[in-house]
């Protein structure tokens, strides 16, 4: 019996080994073949007369390691940054003589929406043609949006069947009292300050006075600017635009009868067209294919570009899974590395973020401040759909701050405490029983109320960050504590806002950033180096049975320092399994 359970426990430890093994040998042939292999593809060079093809579906993140595991399913157009790179290179490039823009279903919050279209209005500067082409502009759904973006285009083409649902911006919270009531969920929150809404959606049926004011001034600053835009490239007087939003949404025919399309076709059509115009000897290049096709610059002077996405917190895990989260261990290395360099003589930090642990907020603000005041290397923020909160805890360190003109930022202020689940739990016939050594040992269990002296403690806590947060903003933004109190209060704001109110210094997206990162340091030229420098696919196989310095066997244990290469596999799979799921959702989209 004994040999048997033995021969059993062998026998899978041999299977699981032989598993692993079997992947990595997988990943590594992959590897060896996809890049140095002999049946590997030569990387060819540009054709002389292209156009750059470029198709939106699907989620977007700010910049994706493509040499990664996530490569394998991600895929270099997942990268906003490796996008909107693209197209301003191609503006740049005489070889390229015009670009095609067909919009599937994006999925953009606004401020990203904004980057790429500044980086197709870059193009169309340029002076060659770019025509935008969709089945249709938001079916079911509204099409404010992506009919935004495509009018960064020369040319709107609409499928025949297609339709516009220009109907405006709407924005939905969703209130969970009254489920949390019959739940027997007890939220027990402290705020600061009345602007600080989000505890609302848990404590409140309806929107508060201060957080409806607030919603309805983000909805009519965004409505503005997607009117603005609109009339600019259609030609347009804006109160027309105004008119046409109020009346969407369009059929096809009333779509191009109001000139808010140029053409209806299908879309083996509009190549056909691209070739009368740009002659029938072109050929189609994708994002991805062309940034194959540039030339690394090697230049003396650099500008060290750092991305932030997702939640604030201290550290951010061992897998692809870390883009959905702004690791301030990670994030501290990387700013550590750029200090480090001597060619590096100005930072860029792209920061996309709603906020997250103060503490780790501040772990981040004092790098930055460090590299700033101590080596001397200008940091730039530059702020996507969101620095909000711990977003702009860190975004004030920065020297100078460029937002988008819907980036939500502000929200300088805090909130915690707990849900109270005793009701809940006993209900499904669970107790817990509960052994402390002090009358707080227990104040953040979900088992019992905060007792009055714990209410006290939880409202300190709250309002130590709140003075230390709009400190730091007075120092950062050079305001008087007056001044920062007016515009704090938990209050979220847009860029176009926040510029008005002295929170941001500029309006622009990454090439903004870039430009007065060179100008801060006296640069004339730089080359532009992301850092930290992304592992390849090979290092990151060989990382998941890397001992890491943080990881010892005191944290671990001894069984789990030898179950962490199995640990690390795992994850990379639930990565692998759960693709569609991790690419970072944008915290605000046009509706």
């Amino acid at each position: 019996m004994i040999r048997a359970i033995f021969g059993f426990i062998f026998s899978f430890l041999f299977w699981i080994c032989a598993f692993v093994g079997f992947i990595i040998l997988t990943f590594s042939l992959v590897l060896f073949y996809s890049q140095k292999g002999p049946f590997s593809s030569p990387i060819k060079s540009l054709k002389q007369d292209s156009v750059l093809s470029i198709t939106l579906n699907g989620k977007y993140i700010e910049h994706v390691d493509s040499s990664g595991i996530e490569s394998l399913f991600i895929g270099k157009e997942g990268s906003l940054y490796d996008l909107t790179r693209a197209v301003n290179k191609a503006a740049q490039d005489n070889k390229i003589k015009g670009m095609v823009v067909r919009i599937e279903s994006p999925k953009l919050g606004t401020g990203q929406l904004q980057e790429l279209r500044d980086a197709l209005l870059n193009f169309r500067k340029s002076g060659k043609p770019s025509w935008c082409y969709a089945d249709t502009f938001g079916e079911s759904s509204s099409g404010t949006g992506v009919y935004y973006l495509a009018t960064a285009c020369d040319q709107i083409w609409l499928q025949p069947l297609g339709s516009v649902n220009l109907v405006g911006i709407s924005l939905e919270t969703m209130f969970a009292k009254s489920a949390l009531e019959k739940l027997d969920v007890k939220p027990e929150l402290a705020q600061r300050k009345e602007y600080k809404s989000f505890i609302e959606s848990l404590t409140r049926d309806d929107f508060s006075d201060p957080n409806r004011e607030e919603q309805q001034a983000i909805a009519d600053s965004i409505l503005g600017q997607i009117v603005d835009g609109i009339a600019k490239e259609r030609k347009f007087a804006h109160d027309h635009v105004r008119f046409l939003i109020s009346n969407g949404p369009y059929l096809t025919q009333d779509a191009l009868n109001e000139k808010l399309v140029d053409r209806l076709g299908f879309r083996q059509e509009l190549t056909p067209a691209i070739k009368e115009v740009l002659g029938q000897h072109i050929s189609f290049t994708t994002p991805s294919t062309y940034l194959q096709t540039l030339h690394h610059e090697n230049k003396e002077n650099k500008i060290a570009l750092i991305f932030g996405s997702g939640l604030i917190q201290g550290d951010g895990g061992h897998s692809a899974l870390q883009e959905l989260i702004l690791s301030a261990n990670t994030t501290y290395k990387a700013f550590q590395l750029a200090i480090e360099d001597p060619g590096v003589k100005a930072i860029v930090f792209r920061v996309n973020s709603g906020g997250g642990s103060p503490t780790a907020s501040e772990t981040i603000y004092s790098i930055i401040n460090y590299a700033k005041e101590h080596a001397k290397k200008p940091v730039i923020i530059s702020m996507s759909d969101a620095a909000a909160s711990g977003g702009y805890w860190i975004s004030v360190a920065g020297s100078k701050i460029v937002a988008q003109p819907a980036t939500l930022t502000g929200s300088i202020g805090v909130f915690g405490g707990k849900y109270v689940l005793s009701g809940l739990l006993e209900k499904i016939g669970i107790k817990l029983g509960e052994i402390s050594t002090s009358e707080n040992a227990s104040m953040w269990s979900v088992n019992e109320s905060f007792t009055p002296s714990q209410w006290v403690k939880l409202n300190a806590l709250m309002d130590n960050v709140y003075d230390n947060f709009t400190s730091r903003v007075a120092r950062g933004r050079k305001m008087t504590p007056e001044q920062v109190e007016k515009v704090a209060r938990g209050r979220v704001w847009t860029g176009e806002q926040a510029l008005a109110l002295g929170l941001v210094d500029q309006l622009g997206g990454i090439s903004t950033a870039i430009e007065l990162a060179k100008k801060e340091a006296g640069l004339s030229d730089a080359s532009i180096e992301i850092y930290p420098k992304h592992k390849t696919l090979f290092e990151n196989l060989a990382s998941l049975f890397a001992h890491e310095e943080e990881e010892t066997v005191n944290e671990a244990g001894i069984l789990g320092t030898y179950l962490m290469p199995f640990r690390k596999v795992f994850a990379a799979f639930t990565v692998l399994l759960s693709s569609q799921e991790i690419l970072y959702t944008p915290l605000v989209e046009v509706k």
